[in-house]
């Protein structure tokens, strides 16, 4: 593509063939361009994705939409200048793409008054483009049994990028802990859909003991563990 009229036209044909919004399209794409310069930078062995966008990945874009990116930090001290230095160095990675990064803003993110990482603000320009990105990044996840070397598809290149991120085992282990624990309050119909739609597309490939071990990991972590041995009538009132 030499500029954002071409841009826009071919994510409007892709919005139009996949029958979801221009602007979520445009989204992820600005969103994978930025995932492949964390992935051929210094850092690429810090960061984990993990939640909707590779999710997306899994099912396709047409099947579980997401605006955003979840990652993990491992190895990586996780505090305001570590990220805003780890972001700054991405962000000026060029990849002679005439897409610029700029880094906007950093913030806590909190859930009641209990800290459960950064939310990263970035815009991706491409003249006279500005599109709008965020990143939620956390830290001390578990990953069991650990992270895996995932190739992530790029919407408009026949060509595969190499980042770490979570499992199968371990992206559903998450969502079941949080159906679980929630119980009837959760709010997060998300987390239900991303169960069902894994199990129904990825369902050979998950691992049974794995996923034992890492829903056992997970609610250990999160401090669930006793809730969750009570999961069938939780489900059953759910």
């Amino acid at each position: 593509m030499k500029n954002a009229m071409q841009l826009k036209a071919i994510i409007k044909n892709i919005s139009k063939e996949k029958q979801i919004s221009a602007q979520l399209v445009m989204q992820n794409f600005m969103l994978e361009r930025l995932l492949e310069r964390i992935s051929i930078s210094k850092y690429h062995h810090n960061f984990v994705l993990k939640g909707g966008f590779l999710i997306a990945a899994m099912v396709g874009l047409d099947t579980r939409a997401t605006m955003d990116m979840d990652a993990t930090i491992k190895d990586w001290p996780v505090n305001e200048e570590s990220i805003k230095k780890m972001f700054f160095d991405i962000c000026n990675t060029d990849l002679h793409d005439n897409i610029t990064f700029e880094l906007k803003k950093i913030c806590e993110i909190r859930e009641g008054d209990k800290y459960t990482g950064y939310r990263v603000s970035i815009s991706a320009n491409y003249p006279p483009m500005a599109v709008p990105l965020k990143l939620d990044i956390t830290t001390g996840d578990k990953v069991t049994p650990e992270a895996i070397r995932y190739g992530y598809k790029l919407l408009l290149e026949d060509k595969e990028i190499s980042v770490l991120a979570y499992n199968l085992e371990t992206i559903m282990a998450e969502k079941l802990e949080s159906i679980v624990s929630r119980g009837d309050q959760n709010t997060r119909l998300r987390d239900y859909y991303d169960v069902y739609i894994l199990m129904k597309l990825q369902y050979k490939n998950i691992e049974p003991e794995y996923l034992k071990a890492a829903l056992d990991a997970t609610s250990k972590k999160r401090g669930t563990s006793e809730v969750l041995r009570d999961y069938k009538n939780i489900i059953a009132v759910v």
